[in-house]
């Protein structure tokens, strides 16, 4: 059962916050939808936007600019937040680890498997709470920022069959990658080990790798040249050249000039929005 915590009115449609108690990630969390229209005649499409390190469901829907292209082109924007938290929910004094960087993976080693369960929540039990709204989960599409960029990647080539594209802003796209301090530190601390079948399973460059010539969904990439963490974290030509390799086309975009912030992302969001819509039949 949903619990509304907050609605506010915005571009003729709504943006409302809900709460509810996750099997999954075993805590209550909190996830954001804007409808495009207060009084819908039609179930509209969905596209997930998953947040980077940090985040919660808020940064999107206040920095992202974000929902008036949604509204003009009749998509639902989900945005779930980006770990499971609580003060029963382990966590770390570190900004890329623990609360807030859950990695959109399912975690198998303790404390963290009783909760870091993101990629399960975000694939299936989130999907099946939208069944409370106008929202029609068998059209959807996924994209995201940062960590979310490469949580978008990886959770749309291991599921083909669930999303009609996929995006992402400045994604870690190779974190098993010796020179990817985020990724290892993550996959060795929830999975066990960063070398590790389970954990090239979480990483895109390496899904493509193996799966994606059986991917024929549109994807696109946008990067700043300007990014602080462009060459030492992300390394989006290595999932672009991995693509190359399986026959599989990326549209990637380095943009002079712009960082890893909300500005780049905001920048080139409707062009992202537009991108899904046209795969969701909008």
């Amino acid at each position: 059962m949903l619990e509304v915590l907050s609605t506010v009115k915005a571009f003729g449609g709504t943006l409302t916050r809900y709460a509810f108690d996750s099997r999954t990630l075993n805590c209550r969390t909190v996830f954001a939808v804007f409808l495009p229209n207060d009084a819908p005649s039609e179930k509209f499409p969905a596209l997930y936007y998953l947040s980077g390190l940090t985040c919660t469901d808020e940064n999107v829907s206040q920095k992202g600019c974000a929902l008036r292209a949604c509204a003009e082109r009749g998509v639902a924007l989900i945005m779930p937040d980006t770990s499971p938290r609580g003060d029963d929910v382990p966590n770390e004094d570190s900004y890329d680890f623990g609360q807030g960087a859950g990695f959109y993976l399912d975690a198998t080693e303790a404390p963290y498997k009783a909760h870091y369960n993101m990629y399960m929540f975000t694939l299936e039990e989130l999907p099946s709470a939208l069944n409370e709204l106008p929202i029609d989960t068998t059209r959807a599409s996924i994209f995201g920022h940062s960590m979310g960029g490469h949580g978008a990647l990886t959770i749309a080539l291991k599921n083909p069959e669930q999303f009609q594209s996929v995006s992402a802003f400045a994604p870690v796209s190779n974190p098993t990658a010796s020179d990817c301090p985020w990724g290892r530190k993550a996959l060795t601390a929830y999975l066990g080990s960063a070398d590790s079948a389970a954990a090239k399973a979480c990483d895109a460059t390496e899904l493509m790798k193996s799966v994606g010539k059986n991917f024929n969904k549109p994807i696109l990439i946008d990067q700043g040249a300007a990014d602080s963490f462009y060459a030492t974290q992300l390394y989006p030509e290595r999932f672009v050249k991995a693509a190359e390799a399986v026959g599989k086309d990326v549209t990637f975009r380095l943009h002079d000039g712009y960082d890893h912030s909300y500005y780049f992302v905001s920048t080139f969001m409707n062009d992202h929005i537009d991108f899904h819509a046209k795969a969701l039949g909008r």
